[in-house]
């Protein structure tokens, strides 16, 4: 997605869809192993089933996978994310600008979101302070936060070549530390954006498990994911008009941040119905950028959820049995192809218009049923090659590539994913250098319901 380099608000964020890669080796369901893979340290807490690295960061590694497993209660598991942000990721919470703003926050966790509202607790003692007299904001630690771009499809069952309700997406990220942009040239010890993701599954006692994939906070700033009940959510940036513009960290807003909205989700929500309620019954404000979301279940029924300065409201566009494509318009804006604008030159092929007309005319017209492998082809179409410039100048050109690449088997409970590692040869399909990935990684979520 093409992100204006004069304004920071549209930098910050951005979701999209595939890139080239390196064989097709993983199987749903299977746990993948990597020869460099190391457990981190001997956790003390008893709820830290995992805490691996899956995927080593070096000089021609862009990324590195961490693979967190966390089983108990909702406090227990916030004492684990507390102290695994703060021992490996180095995390200092962000300040309020007075203790009101802390304390409205906890009230309202408290009343509208128990189990997050007992993992701030955890985060709590993990760092050593009480929860009730702090001015710190308990309820995100980021880390290289920074600016991303995305596409996804969602096949229902209907159409897929097991009858398993499964998507396809492409995390698409500036490969440049932050302050880059920025136009700040002193970034030697700062690490890339989106280079450290980790993939995490928590099985609280209270609440459903789930299955993400995410990256600069572990408590809740995740892309793509799924419940043991079967509900799966997409995030991706939108370029609607914001209701509420926030800092990540430390906001005035009281409420849930549209990341931590996410998260309640998929801990409390088993349908798309349920979903919705959510995010109308709850205030939502945005840290930096727009984002909307896909949701969706097994049985084929999706949603795409936006929201819109205009009439402060919520707009839901609903499908049932239908394959769904997004990428970072607002579909309740643009429902047709004639209602598109002309695309941006500047970015070619990754304008976000031409880009769900590519995936939208590559699924049309594909016969039969689709299988793993079309899924991928797919969203290959609308890999991230490009180049922008920083906030100060045009012509400084960082890249942006597609640093993960996901299939979701939402029937299954599995989540196959590869990673960014370096640039290769020129891509014939799309003329910039192509994206060097991973093996695929497989991951499973161990109680997803049956029914």
């Amino acid at each position: 997605m093409y992100v204006n380099v004069n304004s920071f608000l549209e930098i910050f964020l951005m979701l999209s869809i595939p890139v080239s890669f390196i064989g097709i080796s993983a199987t749903p369901g299977a746990r993948a192993k990597n020869s460099n893979s190391r457990q981190v340290a001997a956790d003390k807490n008893p709820a830290v089933l995992k805490n691996e690295i899956l995927l080593n960061r070096d000089s021609v590694n862009y990324s590195e996978v961490r693979h967190i497993v966390l089983k108990g209660t909702n406090e227990q598991i916030g004492k684990a994310l507390g102290e695994i942000s703060k021992e490996d990721y180095n995390v200092t919470p962000s300040k309020f600008v007075d203790p009101i703003y802390a304390r409205a926050r906890l009230a309202y966790m408290q009343k509208n979101y128990p189990a997050f509202y007992e993992r701030m607790k955890g985060v709590a003692e993990a760092y050593g302070v009480s929860i009730d007299t702090i001015d710190l904001d308990l309820s995100v630690l980021p880390y290289d936060a920074g600016s991303l771009g995305c596409s996804v499809v969602y096949f229902p069952p209907s159409v897929t070549y097991n009858g398993h309700a499964m998507a396809c997406r492409n995390l698409d990220f500036r490969t440049a530390p932050l302050d880059r942009l920025l136009g700040n040239t002193d970034v030697s010890n700062q690490t890339d954006m989106f280079a450290r993701t980790y993939v995490m599954e928590l099985y609280p006692e209270e609440g459903y498990s789930s299955l993400v994939i995410g990256g600069h906070d572990l408590m809740g700033f995740f892309f793509q994911g799924l419940n043991s009940q079967g509900l799966a959510i997409e995030l991706q940036v939108d370029e609607s008009p914001l209701v509420v513009i926030t800092p990540l960290g430390g906001a005035r807003a009281s409420g849930l941040s549209d990341l931590l909205a996410a998260r309640m989700i998929l801990d409390t929500c088993k349908s798309v119905e349920e979903a919705k309620l959510v995010l109308l019954n709850n205030r939502i404000y945005f840290p930096f950028i727009g984002i909307h979301f896909l949701i969706y279940d097994k049985n084929g029924n999706s949603t795409i959820a936006e929201f819109l300065a205009k009439d402060d409201s919520v707009h839901f566009t609903d499908a049932s049995d239908s394959l769904r494509v997004m990428t970072n318009h607002p579909v309740c804006l643009y429902p047709t192809t004639d209602t598109y604008p002309e695309p941006d030159a500047r970015v070619g092929y990754y304008d976000s218009f031409l880009r769900f007309k590519t995936l939208t005319e590559f699924t049309s017209n594909h016969q039969g049923k689709f299988s793993e492998q079309d899924m991928i082809d797919a969203l290959r179409s609308v890999y991230a090659e490009v180049y922008y410039g920083t906030l100060l100048s045009e012509n400084e050109k960082i890249p942006e590539r597609t640093v993960m690449n996901s299939l979701l088997d939402l029937t299954s409970g599995t989540i196959s994913a590869r990673f960014y590692l370096r640039d290769g040869p020129t891509d014939p399909m799309l003329g910039g250098p192509s994206n060097i990935f991973s093996q695929f990684f497989s991951f499973t979520l161990e109680n997803i319901s049956p029914s």
